[in-house]
Formats: structure tokens, C-alpha cells, sequence
């Protein structure tokens, strides 16, 4: 039986707009990274609201959701699931806000940042794209690529980092759901999907909204075979075509995977060619 106040999962409802933005996060079994990201976003923001979809954890989570405030603007579920996307997706249909932010357990937000956006109430387009800062499993400032202004980019590699981006909710009643049989990159099909359609993105660089922790299955070595095969299919499925340098890329991680101290050669890598953000 599901754990949850004030909803019938069984009947999933379109609930009506009450905040700015709904903030939605996924856990099983990593009670410390979500109190991590309960740091980040408590006191929560005016406007906003936090679901927490749990696929019914035995670590101490359920007993963590629990002592939460019982407060309007705080929703959980415990339950089992089919997956980080198929708990997204609960997210959504619980969600009440006008757009959609999937903050991961583990990931944090920049906080003034957050609740500059939020007092502001962008509302110019569909999907609004901030920049983020990166941080390795010590919680240290990392490497990724420059931040894209060029949603034309979207058509080589997955250049929208969820955490730091807010989606109009809309966009998942005309577009669907995250597509659960994808197990690593429902994401990057949705935005490619959102982005042929003809919907609007706004980049924002100078604004750096979340910190992402390097730290997750997207992120683990012996995945990125599987995750190159997901980014190809969802490439020629929307774009008649398939990035073969970053095939390539995901390939060479999935060597060095096998590698003795294959995430040293990789974060050497990393140094090599990528930036590191401030």
C-alpha cells in the first residue's frame, strides 16, 4: 500500500494550478542524499511546492517522510515503481504547479538563485534552462561542458540539465509522460521530442540554479554503453540521424570501465577536456 496523504494514486487527476513551480524528487534507499536535498530546498520557497516519490525505501526514508511538516505544500508517496522515470512520472500527475522541476535526491539547489526564479515567476516561454555546477562524489566543484545557448545542440547530445531546468507542466498533457523503456535517458527523448514540435526554450547562463552530484547511474561507468545505445535510438528517431562522436565518447567510458582505477582515468579525462565551473 502506498504511503501518501491526500491522494488516491489509483486515480490519477490533473490537479489545478495553485503554485509557481512544483519541485519533484526521487529517492530509493538514499536517506542522506535526500536530506541533502531537503537542505537546499527548505524553508520552501513561496509559490513552490516539494513531492517526494520513494520507491519504497528501507533505509530509514519512509520513517524520514514521516516527521516532514504536514503542510499543503509538501506531497509524498512510498510505493515501488518501475524506475527513476516511472517515479518522475508520479511526480507529474501529483504536481500542482505551472511548471516542473525534477531535483533528484543527492542534487542540491542554489538557493538564492531558486528563490530569485521563483519571485519572479518567469513565464515567457515552455521551458526555461539555467546553468548548474557540478560536484564529484566529494561534494567538490567538478567538470562538464559550457553551457549551451543553442538548443540546435540538442540535436548531438543531451545539452538540458533537468536539475537546473523548469517545465511547463502543459507540455506533458500534449507531449505524454516519460517514457519508462528508456532506463537511462527518458529525459533527453522527452526534450527532443518538445524541441521538433516546435516548443520554446529560454537559456539563461549567468544564472546557475542547482548543484548536480556526478554521482548517480547516468553517471557510472559500466552504464555508458547502454546509455549511448538509448541516445542513438532516440536520435534517429527524431533527427534521421545519430551523433557518432558521442557514440564514441560513451564507448571509450564504457572501456575505461574496466579499467583498474577506472574513475581516476576518467576524472583525469575530465580535467583534460572539460571546464570547470565556478
Amino acid at each position: 500500500m502506498a504511503l501518501f496523504r491526500g491522494f488516491n494514486l489509483l486515480k490519477y487527476r490533473k490537479e489545478p494550478i495553485m503554485y509557481y513551480l512544483s519541485i519533484v524528487t526521487v529517492s530509493f534507499n538514499d536517506k542522506d542524499a535526500l536530506l541533502r536535498t531537503m537542505k537546499s530546498i527548505f524553508p520552501i520557497p513561496n509559490y513552490c511546492e516539494w513531492i517526494i516519490v520513494d520507491a519504497d525505501s528501507q533505509d530509514g526514508t519512509k520513517e524520514f517522510l514521516n516527521s516532514l511538516p504536514k503542510q499543503n505544500n509538501i506531497k509524498w508517496i512510498s510505493e515501488k515503481d518501475h524506475g527513476i522515470y516511472d517515479g518522475m512520472n508520479k511526480g507529474i500527475h501529483l504536481a500542482s504547479g505551472q511548471y516542473i522541476a525534477f531535483m533528484n535526491a543527492g542534487d542540491m539547489y542554489v538557493r538564492q538563485n531558486l528563490e530569485a526564479i521563483v519571485n519572479r515567476q518567469y513565464c515567457e516561454h515552455e521551458i526555461l534552462v539555467f546553468d548548474y555546477i557540478p560536484l564529484n562524489s566529494e561534494l567538490e566543484i567538478g567538470y562538464s561542458r559550457l553551457f549551451t545557448t543553442d538548443i540546435k545542440c540538442i540535436e548531438s547530445y543531451d545539452c538540458i540539465p533537468h536539475q537546473s531546468t523548469l517545465i511547463a507542466k502543459k507540455l506533458f498533457f500534449i507531449h505524454g509522460d516519460y517514457n519508462i523503456n528508456f532506463k537511462y535517458a527518458a529525459d533527453y527523448d522527452f526534450f527532443s521530442k518538445v524541441y521538433i514540435s516546435g516548443h520554446k526554450f529560454i537559456f539563461n547562463p549567468d544564472i546557475k540554479l542547482s548543484y548536480f552530484v556526478q554521482d548517480g547511474v547516468s553517471s557510472d561507468l559500466k552504464n555508458s554503453l547502454k546509455i549511448a545505445c538509448e541516445c542513438q535510438k532516440i536520435q534517429l528517431k527524431y533527427f534521421n540521424k545519430y551523433s557518432k562522436k558521442l557514440f564514441l565518447v560513451y564507448l571509450l567510458k564504457y572501456i575505461i570501465s574496466f579499467f583498474p582505477a577506472s574513475n581516476s582515468i576518467f576524472n583525469l579525462l575530465r580535467m583534460i577536456c572539460l571546464h570547470k565551473k565556478k
